[in-house]
């Protein structure tokens, strides 16, 4: 595993000790799944924006009038 420095707001801290103390993980072990979800949701969102450049897909909204 690699190792990586990060500064964080007091507050920030603070709250992720608190977390980390609640979970019953370290600080560490709560970073690395914060970090993880953070590349996940981005890789997932920039793959989505990619295709719709792309015009491999694209979603079409219809509005409904109900009178």
């Amino acid at each position: 595993m690699e190792t990586l420095s990060v500064a964080v707001p007091p507050e920030l801290k603070q709250r992720l000790e608190a977390l980390a103390a609640e979970t019953g993980q370290t600080l560490g072990e709560c970073l690395a799944v914060a970090v993880k979800e953070y590349v996940e949701n981005w890789e997932t969102h920039l793959s989505d924006v990619h295709q719709i450049d792309e015009h491999e897909a694209r979603a079409v909204l219809k509005a409904v009038v109900n009178d």
